[in-house]
């Protein structure tokens, strides 16, 4: 039987497990005297308490840049063109920016009979690439979606075409429950805001935590 990931042989090489929480520790602590919005970059080495495997290790570096106390969408436009700049700069221009909004996902698990059924439904659509859609299928069956649920969210999986396309397509399925309406409008601002970032709608982009709650973004290198 495989030990958890609580278990000391991992976590006590564990050292920095990233530098998200120490940023918002920091945040929450120093909250009186921070001008808002805050902004701060960071780069360095953390440590995962995973199991290594190809590709993967327990050491990486993490490259934060963070904006907090603001709701503008003018710093996710920032945040993307940040991308853009840096793989411009290491003379990575064959790239995709991929963007989806967990908003269009809420609206999704609300389809499928409720906001309770978001954890399930985006902790299946994010193993997407690794297992497959036959696979997810099955995941979802197994977290407790009937066949009708399923059918909905394989339809929400097959969305393709161009950037307008895919909004279309995503609006005729998402758009009538008023949350998916904001994360489309959200996203379709995106499209001329990031008009030089290569960006790429994919809603099968997906997060299975919950402190994700709006636009969601993830490059990817083109080898070809």
């Amino acid at each position: 039987m495989l030990e958890g990931k609580s278990s000391s042989d991992i976590t006590e090489r564990a050292l920095k497990y990233d530098l998200t929480i120490p940023f918002a520790r920091f945040v929450a602590m120093n909250h009186n005297q921070l001008t808002f919005p805050f902004r701060r970059y960071q780069v360095q080495p953390v440590w995962r308490a995973d199991r290594p495997q190809k590709g993967r290790y327990r050491e990486f570096t993490q490259c934060d840049a963070d904006v907090v106390g603001s709701l503008s969408l003018l710093n996710e436009v920032e945040l993307a063109n940040i991308y853009h700049a840096v793989f411009v700069e290491l003379g990575l221009t064959k790239y995709e920016l991929k963007i989806n909004s967990r908003k269009i996902l809420a609206a999704l698990a609300e389809l499928c009979g409720g906001a309770d059924k978001l954890t399930d439904i985006t902790i299946a659509i994010d193993k997407l690439d690794k297992i497959g859609p036959e696979k997810v299928k099955e995941e979802l069956l197994q977290r407790g979606l009937n066949n009708e649920q399923v059918n909905i969210i394989e339809s929400y999986l097959n969305i393709t075409g161009t950037n307008e396309e895919k909004l279309a397509m995503a609006r005729s399925l998402t758009g009538s429950i008023e949350i998916g309406k904001q994360g489309i409008d959200e996203v379709e601002f995106f499209i001329p805001a990031c008009k030089n970032t290569n960006l790429a709608i994919d809603f099968t982009l997906a997060r299975g935590l919950n402190y994700y709650t709006g636009i969601i973004l993830k490059p990817k290198h083109l080898l070809k």
